[in-house]
């Protein structure tokens, strides 16, 4: 997960040094290691707004581009 995220950053354009991202990652384990890590999906409104930024795809298309099934996704656009 440090991995992804510090990917992440960098493909936000983001230039993070390989050594930041050593000390970064050491720190991290240092203070969360072992613990089971929760990390909350995102709120039904920025689903929402993903889904309209994805308003020209299908259903089924809206469903694979976000991870979630094709039921969750037309409960979202009927604002549920």
């Amino acid at each position: 997960m440090i991995d992804d995220l510090i990917r992440a950053f960098r493909d936000a354009g983001l230039d993070v040094p390989q050594n930041i991202a050593k000390d970064a990652e050491v720190q991290i384990r240092r203070q969360y290691g072992g613990e089971r890590v929760y990390v909350a999906s995102l709120p039904k409104q920025r689903r929402q707004v993903q889904l309209a930024k994805l308003e020209k795809m299908s259903q089924i298309g809206m469903a694979k581009a976000t991870g979630l099934n094709v039921r969750h996704v037309r409960l979202l656009l009927k604002g549920k």
